[in-house]
């Protein structure tokens, strides 16, 4: 709200004179045109130079400073009516200059006059310093500071504003009461503290949904992972077959495997047939490589019947006249997951995964059935 002072000052194109507007060449301090001028000059000056130039600039940026400020408080000066818009253009350079002006007490318009430049400019570093204004002995300076913390405001000054709004019932000098103007902000300033609190909570709540959710899947991605390590090494039991007939009107050889020769210092003695109380009745052997059973003497895609264990015992009930397959049975003791999935709880394994008996009755097992075309 604009103040109304008792000895109003001149606006800026009666301080100014028609002449420097006519001109535009230079502001009553000279300022637009010593900058264009250093401008200029910067532009041909090697490094070294730049840098004392550069620290020209900042002692003529600090001297520009320091006479805003001093026009704040004077209402004579040329640049008073424009000395707030000009402080808050430069911005955060002059925010250290106006936390000083602030905490001056007289004359009180300076001091006030800064809180309206800190408002407008919104550096939190001046929080601290206007929560102290709050106790200036000037009400016009006390009630700038409240409608600045509105802006710069922070915890700190929730507080204070509270004391001000409980017990300051003083006015300024146009009227404005600075309780009720506290507790105006007050409102302000909690309501944008619960925006800002409710904003929070929905971040959290939308982090926690997605921790969620990563977890979730993290499992899934871990079961997964468990049930294919489990099946690693299992072995899929294949569909049940049922084994052919085997054609045993033919009569059947006995197939002897072959012996290590006899050393040169025994004598030689000549074979001698089993009779049939001398054969076994059982012929068994063991398993010295797991693998797979076949209904058929042959390795077919589709004709898996069952597994045998290695260190299994097997009934050994015949074999194919090359030697290379052998049908059997399980015998005792097994493997429990060993297992032959046939009508007469036999099948075929290669030769190459049993150690087997000898005189193990030859089978023809019949042709395998060739494809159509």
């Amino acid at each position: 709200m604009p103040m109304t002072l008792p000895d109003d000052p001149k606006k800026p194109d009666e301080v100014n004179g028609s002449s420097a507007e006519a001109s535009g060449d230079q502001s009553p301090d000279g300022a637009p045109a010593a900058t264009r001028s250093l401008v200029q000059a910067t532009r041909t000056l090697t490094p070294s130079d730049r840098r004392v130039s550069a620290h020209i600039a900042d002692a003529a940026l600090r001297q520009r400073i320091m006479m805003l400020i001093g026009a704040l408080g004077d209402p004579g000066h040329p640049l008073h009516a424009r000395a707030v818009e000009d402080l808050v253009v430069l911005g955060e350079p002059a925010v250290p200059a106006l936390i000083e002006a602030l905490r001056t007490h007289e004359p009180w318009l300076l001091a006030y006059r800064a809180t309206e430049a800190l408002g407008q400019i919104g550096d939190g570093r001046a929080a601290g310093s206007l929560v102290e204004a709050l106790r200036h002995p000037n009400s016009n300076v006390r009630w700038g500071a409240v409608r600045a913390l509105a802006t710069v405001g922070d915890a700190r000054a929730l507080l204070e504003l509270r004391r001000v709004a409980r017990t300051d019932r003083s006015k300024t000098s146009w009227g404005e009461s600075v309780g009720d103007t506290a507790r105006a902000v007050l409102d302000q300033m909690q309501s944008r503290t619960l925006l800002a609190r409710v904003a929070e909570l929905v971040k959290t709540a939308i982090a926690c949904v997605l921790m969620l959710v990563s977890l979730i899947f993290a499992w899934s991605v871990l079961t997964e992972l468990r049930d294919e390590l489990r099946q690693t090494g299992r072995v899929e039991p294949a569909p049940v077959l049922i084994a052919p007939p085997v054609n045993t009107t033919a009569p059947q050889a006995v197939v002897t495997l072959p012996t290590l020769a006899p050393s040169p210092a025994a004598s030689p003695s000549p074979p001698t047939t089993p009779t049939a109380s001398e054969a076994p009745s059982t012929l068994t052997g063991v398993v010295i490589t797991s693998g797979n059973v076949r209904a058929t003497p042959a390795r077919l895609p589709d004709n898996v019947i069952g597994n045998v264990t290695a260190g299994d015992t097997l009934i050994f009930l015949g074999v194919t006249p090359d030697g290379a397959w052998y049908r059997v049975q399980l015998g005792s003791p097994t493997a429990t997951s060993s297992q032959i999935r046939s009508v007469d709880g036999s099948g075929w394994v290669s030769a190459s995964l049993v150690t087997a008996p000898e005189r193990v009755p030859v089978e023809t097992p019949p042709p395998l059935p060739t494809p159509t075309p």
